[in-house]
């Protein structure tokens, strides 16, 4: 890592030090921010929330590395009508702040109307999808996750997109149609993961003073890759052979709006998510919505947000046993079931205030509430459910409600 700084750091330089030095902008961002479990009963203890930016999760235990992040936005002009776009990434992840490219791309303006962008862009399908990473554009620490973390866990796409904005009344209409493919870990899988191809969408966006609605959908084909094996410390008291392994479709809608007006902040936000064959045993069919509101008084901005998941698991596969969770103590003949889809619902509380123009500080108190209604599990096609909680079976789920502290300084440059 420290060499992969260095060679970064000498390009930098050597950049800076060419004749086109000064066509290079750029821009920054950074989130510090701690969480921590702070109320869960004695059974539910030793589970751990992944409902965040991050990969280490949420626990009983003050962490910082979940929201925390470094962000270095890079652009260039080429040509008159070409520039380059960037963006460094570093977080915590398995222990490391590690840092990635999180996006770049060529970006041809074709004309005042319309540009190309090519390269690994970001995929837009939700609200704040463009700029997710950057904590002081949005009023939460982070997005809420019922929505934002599991339905698509693609962030970026690796191809090209045409945006077309046009005037419209007393706003701008926005096409972002486009096409391209990713690789990306299933969240939470023991290092399992998926290959997204022939990915094509389209973002419909209009856009207003102090208001955006938004509606959005993307088919792909995916394959699925790994598997883990687990201990007898279950819902079911035995190994479990876990297959995630397979290939199938995706498609997934969404839909939106935001307003800021007289002091008043409104966010919601619906989406859906379908899969089919062999995906689906690792992807069920879920759906999940949010909605926040806020009315800000000088520098604060107190909000609440109610979000929820919710869905049906796979049947694909369980007549015959080749379903992705496999075990002696599974009660389904024969002896199979599919990864459960997450169904919780959630309640955030949340005060931010503005230390100055470009820096916020936050923070929330969300309570989590896992469905562990056994007819509402049947419904969904499961016995058992562990919500935006760890899946790796490795402990029981949540039986009762949890709460989750979070401060974080958001700040941009």
């Amino acid at each position: 890592m420290k060499k992969q700084f260095n060679l970064l750091s000498a390009a930098i330089v050597a950049v800076l030090a060419s004749p086109s030095a000064q066509a290079i902008q750029f821009d920054g961002f950074m989130t510090a921010g701690a969480a921590q479990i702070v109320s869960i009963d004695d059974a539910d203890k030793g589970n751990i929330y992944i409902g965040g930016l991050g990969d280490r999760g949420i626990s009983e235990d003050l962490s910082f590395e979940k929201d925390t992040r470094f962000g270095l936005q890079i652009s260039s002009d080429v040509a008159e009508n070409m520039s380059v776009v960037a963006q460094l990434l570093g977080r915590g992840e398995n222990g490391n702040f590690n840092a990635i490219i999180e996006w770049a791309y060529i970006d041809y303006e074709i004309h005042e109307t319309t540009s190309v962008h090519v390269g690994k862009i970001k995929q837009p399908v939700y609200l704040v999808n463009d700029y997710v990473e950057v904590g002081y554009a949005y009023p939460w620490i982070r997005p809420p996750q019922e929505v934002y973390l599991l339905n698509n866990p693609l962030n970026t796409v690796n191809g090209i997109e045409l945006l077309l904005q046009f005037p419209v009344g007393p706003g701008t209409l926005s096409l972002q149609p486009y096409v391209g493919s990713n690789r990306d870990d299933i969240p939470n899988a023991q290092g399992a993961y998926f290959e997204a191809e022939n990915i094509y969408g389209i973002d419909v966006k209009y856009s207003g003073r102090g208001y955006t609605v938004h509606a959005s959908n993307f088919q792909c084909e995916v394959k699925t890759y790994g598997g883990f094996t687990t201990d007898a410390n279950n819902p079911f008291g035995t190994q479990l052979n876990v297959n995630l392994n397979g290939k199938g479709n995706c498609d997934v809608t969404a839909a939106g709006f935001n307003l800021d007006m007289a002091n008043v902040v409104v966010y919601a936000e619906w989406t859906k998510r379908t899969t089919d064959e062999e995906l689906s045993r690792a992807f069920g069919d879920t759906e999940a919505y949010y909605a926040t509101i806020g009315y800000r008084f000088g520098k604060f901005l107190p909000h609440i947000t109610f979000a929820s998941i919710t869905g049906e698991a796979s049947t694909f596969g369980l007549s015959t046993g080749d379903g992705a969770i496999t075990g002696s103590g599974i009660p389904n003949p024969p002896g199979s079931l599919n990864f459960p889809i997450q169904i919780q619902t959630s309640i955030t509380a949340g005060l931010r205030y503005e230390v100055n123009d470009s820096a916020a500080l936050k923070i929330e108190y969300q309570v989590v509430d896992v469905e562990q209604d056994p007819a509402e599990l049947a419904e969904a096609n499961q016995g058992f459910n562990y919500g935006l909680f760890n899946t790796n079976f490795s402990q029981s789920p949540p039986m009762n409600k949890v709460g989750i502290m979070s401060v974080a300084l958001d700040v941009i440059f």
